[in-house]
C-alpha cells in the first residue's frame, strides 16, 4: 500500500536553511517549531510499547482488559489498524505543513524587521506556542501567529500565554474587524471617543465580548494633566496613532479629560503586531472633538521621523480692540 499523503522532495530546512540565514536564537526556535512533530509520533510508540509492558507485566487490570480488547479488535479487523495509521500520519502532515507555513512568516517578518538581537523565548512558552499554532490553517491566522512568534524572539515576554490561548480560538472575522479599528486607538490602549450607536457601537461590542477592549458601555475616562512652572507657560501633550502622532500645544495649567474604552491585556498585545496602516480620518476626528479650552495648536506628525506636518487646528486670533 502507498502512501499518498506523504509529500516528495525536500522540507522547508533544506529549501531555506534557516537556521543558518537566521543565526543564534532566531533559528534556534524556528528550528524547533518546524522539526517539534517529529516528537509526537516517536511519543506515541513509546505509550504503545510501555502499554504492551503494562500487559505483559499485568500492572493494572483495567489496563490489561483494554489492550486485550485492542488487541482482539485489530486482530479481527486489520483494517482498523491501516485507518488508525492513516489518521495519524494526516494529522501529523497537517500539523506539519501548518508549523512550516508559520515559520517561513516567521522569518519573513523577522527579515521585514531585523532586530540587533533575538532571544529564544522560554520552553514553557515554545511547548503552548507550538501547540496552539499547528492547528492554524488559514493564511490570515499563520501570518498571525508569525508575527508572534517573530514579536517574542525579539522581545521576550511581549505575548502572554493568555494571549497565546486567545489566539488559538481567534476566528477572522475577529482579526478583520480589530484591524479595522486598530487606526483609532490611541497610546497603544485606548479608542478615544467610542460611538455610543450605530452600527460602529456594535463593532465595539463584538470586540468588547471577545475580550480585546472593555468599557463600551461605561463612562470611563483618561485626565492629562499640565502643571505651570516658571518661565514655562506652554505645554505639548503628545497622542500616538498608528504611523503619526497628534502633538496639542496647551496652554498651562491644563486639565484634558477624554472619553475611552481601554484596550484588554491581550488586546494591547494584539495590537502591536496588527500591521493595518494608519490614516488621517480618525486623527481629524479626534482633534474635531479634543476640548479646545486653552489649547493653542493641535498639529498631526508623521511618525518615527517627523517628515510631514500638518496643523489640523490653531486658535483663532484675537479680536482687535
Amino acid at each position: 500500500m502507498t502512501n499518498d499523503i506523504v509529500p516528495s522532495g525536500g522540507g522547508f530546512l533544506d529549501e531555506l536553511n534557516l537556521p543558518k540565514i537566521v543565526a543564534g536564537p532566531a533559528g534556534e526556535a524556528i528550528a524547533r517549531l518546524i522539526g517539534g512533530a517529529v516528537d509526537i509520533p516517536a511519543a506515541w510508540f513509546n505509550r504503545v510499547a510501555q502499554g504492551i509492558k503494562d500487559k505483559t507485566e499485568a500492572k493494572s487490570v483495567v489496563s490489561k482488559a483494554v489492550a486485550d480488547a485492542a488487541s482482539n479488535l485489530a486482530k479481527n479487523d486489520p483494517e482498523i489498524v491501516q485507518r488508525a495509521a492513516h489518521s495519524l500520519l494526516s494529522k501529523e502532515l497537517r500539523h506539519q505543513t501548518n508549523r512550516e507555513s508559520i515559520a517561513r512568516k516567521t522569518f519573513e517578518n523577522l527579515a521585514d524587521e531585523p532586530a540587533a538581537q533575538t532571544i529564544k523565548p522560554d520552553d514553557d512558552w515554545l511547548n503552548v506556542f507550538e501547540r496552539y499554532a499547528e492547528d492554524a490553517s488559514s493564511d490570515r491566522l499563520q501570518e498571525l501567529w508569525g508575527r508572534i512568534f517573530a514579536g517574542q524572539l525579539r522581545r521576550p515576554k511581549t505575548f502572554s500565554l493568555q494571549t497565546l490561548r486567545f489566539v488559538s480560538e481567534l476566528d477572522e472575522q475577529v482579526v478583520t474587524l480589530f484591524e479595522k479599528w486598530s487606526p483609532f486607538i490611541v497610546d497603544y490602549d485606548t479608542i478615544p471617543y467610542p460611538p455610543k450607536q450605530g452600527e460602529e457601537f456594535s463593532d465595539l461590542l463584538q470586540l468588547e465580548d471577545c475580550g480585546l477592549i472593555n468599557g463600551v458601555a461605561a463612562q470611563l475616562t483618561k485626565t492629562f494633566t499640565l502643571s505651570e512652572s516658571p518661565g514655562r507657560s506652554l505645554g505639548m501633550v503628545p497622542f500616538r496613532f498608528k504611523d503619526h502622532v497628534l502633538v496639542a500645544t496647551v496652554r498651562l495649567p491644563v486639565t484634558i479629560v477624554i472619553p475611552n474604552v481601554f484596550l484588554t491585556r491581550v488586546g494591547r498585545e494584539i495590537y502591536s503586531i496588527t500591521k493595518t496602516r494608519g490614516t488621517l480620518a480618525p486623527i481629524k476626528a479626534f482633534a474635531d472633538k479634543f476640548p479646545k479650552q486653552n489649547v493653542e495648536e493641535l498639529r498631526c506628525v508623521s511618525s518615527p521621523h517627523g517628515a510631514e506636518t500638518l496643523i489640523l487646528w490653531s486658535k483663532p486670533p484675537e479680536p482687535a480692540q
